[in-house]
């Protein structure tokens, strides 16, 4: 339990010190405000900002752990609430009408100036942005019905300067600095009311705020009045969004209309229809805030708004990402909300316009002539103007494989006819692209190396790979059922453009995403179909690929890391596809059928490991991610098939025991216990089957090489504490395999030591570890195997404290 505000409410003074938390803040918002008004926006030359920024912050972080501190919702804490928000709660007007402000004045100076902040302090002002308003929503919902009025006022003044604006579009005028002020000052606002009425819900059921609810309640006028303000101030924005789509769709190249604005606004509804448009909880009474919009009736109207929002911005601002993301986000979140949000999307007209256009630009490539759109919308039909196909058409690939996953999501519905013959409309456009490609390249009708070719088979990855995105429809099944026929082809237009990395990538992608998605739900011919078209996949992606490419770390800048790291993603993407292929489940599935066996799953994943090995050991090995992940796949398969790795062929096995060693002393801690572990996997297994017998005879001092190492890159030096019972896991049985090479060892190393005492003290230092009568027992199952690693473990941990007390390795 939370004792912070009981505790506090209790003393005599906790009016006051609110009160003194609400002066501060609001000298301080003041004082910013007059300091930034002073320099006129220009931040750089302002005194004084940087520390004001950060106690403002520290005030509304304060705020933040006081309302929300769980005792407030109890009945005895109504006094305190009542301090909280009569008191505490009012700085939030004063923090949102300086914060607008200010954010105003610099967007002013720099369009003025012309100048514009970098990407990567752009990035960190958004991110500092939304963490202050985050902690300032929690203050303002202390007063739930003061901040809205608050809001409304603001809103009052800027949105008829705003409509002016959108009104005086279509002149051909240019950006002023006033006018990028005032777009910013709009979308200020609709960030405070964003956070003010909603929740970031990422991976969680989308729900009202409690404050919002208590707010709303009826049976008062408080309640009614607040839930009358939201209604108002959804109307508001609804009146602005459209205000602007509608000249964005007279007049799409409008310096005055702003695609920052419209992201926003998209942001704000995407956020709000999660949980206020038929609300999912069946704990939501049908009261307040919950019945203003549960019903089709009022609900209608607001999918259908969105969904013509969706198709403007597809169809006019194609290359706007960023509003092209949060248009495709809130489709998305509407399909997922349930059936009858679903029923709602497919009766609008604007909805249904989006399917027909995804039909008819399915195989029109970005370059495609006049003739082929006008042949494509002939096929479909539909009311669309070409203007209309042309500007869909112009949408990256990649978006419209977005769009594609919401039509699929949103057409599930197995029960409603018209959504399955849209469904139906729509995959068919899909593969019957996809066929006709296949089909000229297998008759030598199309040329691979033809860049219309090229954009037509990218084309079709990405949109296989919308559809199989789509895994959070109804009846997901249908998905592996509709993708199995086409994942030979597929695969096989890896022979072809094996060496285009950018097909390369989508490809592995699309097999990576699908593997993880639908592993589950596959059935035996599916589990098949998978393996044998992953396995062609991976064969000519490493000929290609990791056999003649030269991996070269140029950046030493953080921003030249992460973009070079990007330029790896089909190495990521192999990495993760063969860690989806070696899952227990899919094992276990295919292994149930005469036609697969887990021997054939393994040699392919590690013959995938073995075609990505060399440039793991390169400069790739410095990239975090595909570090972390390439052991991560490593450290899996030795510890789930021991007795797999120790067969393999010698060079492949040497190979892997490589990176096994040089993980094992890696500066990230999770890859170097991955590699301590699957180190530790192999010697255990040796000690049960004898393993290694034909590796040890092809070279026979594996083990000792293994045990070296180990000694002095890792239990030697000062990294073993971050790795210490990952490490003694691994030395107890490499020890237990011959203890009378292990003691010349460390009389070898030992002698390394120069000094004779030193020598002594390590000699005595390994027998106290290493005991025989322990050793003996390490392979036991059972009870009797665990005593005897748990006291090894403690014997290990006295030896590093011991070793460490007195050796210094150089």
């Amino acid at each position: 339990t939370n004792f912070r505000v009981q505790t506090l409410s209790q003393l005599p003074s906790f009016p006051r010190f609110l009160s003194a938390m609400a002066m501060v803040g609001k000298w301080l918002l003041e004082g910013s405000l007059s300091e930034c008004e002073r320099v006129q926006g220009d931040i750089e030359c302002s005194e004084g900002l940087g520390w004001k920024y950060e106690a403002v912050s520290q005030i509304l972080q304060c705020s933040e752990a006081m309302s929300d501190d769980y005792w407030l919702v109890s009945g005895d804490a109504q006094t305190a609430s009542d301090n909280l928000a009569n008191v505490l709660a009012p700085l939030y007007g004063h923090y949102i009408a300086c914060r607008v402000r200010m954010s105003s004045l610099e967007e002013h100076y720099l369009t003025q100036q012309g100048e514009d902040l970098d990407e990567i302090r752009e990035m960190i002002w958004e991110f500092g942005v939304e963490e202050e308003m985050v902690s300032a929503a929690s203050l303002g919902r202390l007063n739930i019905s003061a901040s809205l009025s608050t809001m409304a006022g603001m809103f009052q003044q800027c949105v008829p300067r705003l409509m002016s604006l959108f009104e005086g579009a279509g002149n051909g005028s240019d950006m002023t600095a006033e006018m990028a002020a005032l777009l910013e000052e709009a979308r200020m606002l609709i960030l405070c009311a964003c956070h003010l009425l909603t929740d970031e819900c990422e991976g969680e059921t989308p729900s009202i705020p409690d404050a919002v609810c208590n707010a709303c309640q009826l049976g008062s006028s408080s309640g009614n009045d607040c839930l009358a303000s939201i209604a108002n101030l959804i109307e508001l924005l609804r009146s602005v969004a459209e205000a602007q789509a509608m000249k964005v769709s007279a007049y799409p190249t409008e310096s005055s209309l702003s695609p920052l604005l419209a992201k926003t606004l998209m942001w704000f509804f995407r956020r709000w229809n999660a949980a206020y448009v038929l609300p999912l909880s069946d704990d939501y009474h049908r009261e307040g805030i919950f019945a203003r919009w549960s019903t089709p009736e009022s609900a209608s109207p607001i999918i259908s708004f969105c969904a013509t929002l969706s198709l403007i911005y597809f169809c006019n601002w194609p290359q706007e990402k960023e509003v092209q993301d949060e248009s495709t986000a809130l489709l998305l979140i509407l399909a997922k909300k349930g059936p009858f949000v679903r029923q709602l999307m497919m009766v609008s007209p604007s909805f249904q316009q989006i399917a027909v256009l995804h039909s008819i630009c399915a195989s029109l490539r970005h370059n495609a002539p006049q003739s082929e759109i006008l042949a494509s919308m002939s096929s479909f039909g539909g009311n669309l103007s070409v203007e209309a196909v042309k500007g869909y058409q112009r949408l990256p690939y990649v978006d419209r494989a977005r769009v594609l996953t919401c039509l699929v999501v949103g057409c599930s519905d197995m029960d409603n006819d018209k959504s399955n013959a849209v469904l139906d409309s729509c995959l068919k456009a899909v593969s019957n692209h996809f066929w006709a490609l296949c089909e000229a390249l297998s008759n030598k009708q199309a040329k691979a190396t033809d860049i219309n070719v090229q954009e037509s088979a990218c084309l079709s990855i990405l949109l296989y790979g919308g559809i199989v995105c789509a895994s959070e429809m109804s009846e997901p099944e249908r998905v592996p059922h509709f993708i199995t026929p086409y994942l030979p082809h597929l695969s096989g237009l890896m022979t072809y453009y094996a060496a285009d990395l950018t097909i390369c990538e989508a490809l592995l992608k699309l097999f990576r995403d699908y593997a993880e998605r639908y592993l589950a739900m596959l059935d035996r011919d599916q589990c098949i179909s998978l393996f044998t078209s992953s396995a062609s996949l991976l064969k000519h992606y490493s000929e290609q690929h990791c056999q003649n490419r030269v991996i070269h770390k140029r950046s030493e800048a953080l921003e030249g890391e992460f973009e070079e790291e990007q330029s790896y993603q089909d190495i990521l993407c192999a990495i993760q596809l063969l860690i989806h292929l070696g899952t227990k489940d899919f094992t276990d599935l295919c292994n149930s059928s005469k036609g697969v066996e887990t021997g054939q799953i393994t040699d392919v994943i590690f013959f995938g490991l073995q075609q990505i090995l060399p440039l793991m050991t390169q400069g790739l090995l410095q990239y975090p991610t595909l570090c972390q992940m390439y052991f991560s796949l490593v450290g899996f398969m030795v510890e789930t098939y021991p007795e797999k790795l120790c067969g393999l062929p010698f060079e492949l096995f040497s190979s892997l025991l490589d990176s096994l060693l040089f993980g094992m002393s890696h500066s990230d801690s999770l890859v170097s216990k991955s590699s301590l572990q699957g180190l530790a996997s192999l010697a255990k297994e040796h000690l049960k089957t004898h393993a290694l017998a034909s590796h040890l005879a092809t070279k026979g001092d594996i083990i000792e090489n293994c045990s070296q190492r180990l000694i002095q890159e890792v239990i030697f030096k000062p990294i073993i504490w971050d790795r210490l019972e990952p490490s003694g896991m691994a030395l107890l049985p490499l020890a237990a395999i011959d203890v009378h090479k292990f003691i010349g060892l460390v009389s070898i190393i030992s002698q390394q030591l120069g000094s004779d005492d030193k020598q002594q003290r390590m000699h005595q230092a390994f027998e106290r570890l290493i005991k025989p009568q322990v050793l003996a027992k390490v392979a036991a199952e059972g009870r009797e195997g665990r005593m005897v690693r748990i006291q090894f473990k403690n014997n290990f941990d006295a030896f590093v404290r011991d070793i460490h007390s007195f050796l210094i390795m150089k």
